[in-house]
């Protein structure tokens, strides 16, 4: 009887030990699992794909200006290289929403590239405030891909920063 009891409780703690791990690996896959969501943008410049929370949103690329909801910015020159660096430049938008504000904020990827070349940018905006999260530049060589940060300098941060306006 004692043996039976000592192999149904060494059982019951498999199962536990199990359950947990079968829990940590469900979490862990989670985030690493973790895409961004695609956009699209009409020809009027209307970015379509996200939640109603951040419509309207709109973005001109002649004159590098973003509207989310009721926030604007008109991109300052020193950010325009990034727009204008390609002959055939595609932009791809990529955002994502609905993971933890207190990993990342809400975030808009500009995704800038040409197919020409094995090189080009990622901007990364914070979706509800619009601010300027990081730039980065990232280079193709066969199956690997680097991504340096651009670091830009005060006065263009400042640039940035003092152009998004609050639309009423």
């Amino acid at each position: 009887m004692r043996s039976l009891e000592q192999t149904l409780k060494k059982q019951s703690l498999r199962m536990k030990i199990f359950l947990i791990l079968i829990s940590f690996l469900l979490l862990i896959n989670s985030n690493v699992m973790h895409q961004d969501t695609p956009l699209q943008i009409d020809l009027n410049g209307n970015i379509i794909g996200l939640p109603k929370e951040f419509s309207p949103a709109k973005f001109g690329l002649n004159e590098k200006k973003l509207r989310i909801n009721d926030k604007e910015i008109v991109f300052p020159k020193c950010l325009n290289y990034y727009f204008e660096e390609h002959k055939n430049p595609k932009i791809n938008f990529l955002a994502s929403w609905y993971h933890s504000k207190e990993i990342m904020p809400y975030y808009l990827i500009f995704n800038i590239h040409d197919n020409d070349v094995n090189y080009g940018y990622k901007i990364l905006v914070d979706l509800e405030t619009l601010d300027l999260i990081y730039v980065n530049k990232f280079i193709r060589e066969g199956n690997t891909t680097y991504n340096p940060k651009v670091e830009l300098d005060e006065k263009c941060l400042t640039d940035y920063k003092n152009a998004i306006k609050i639309l009423k």
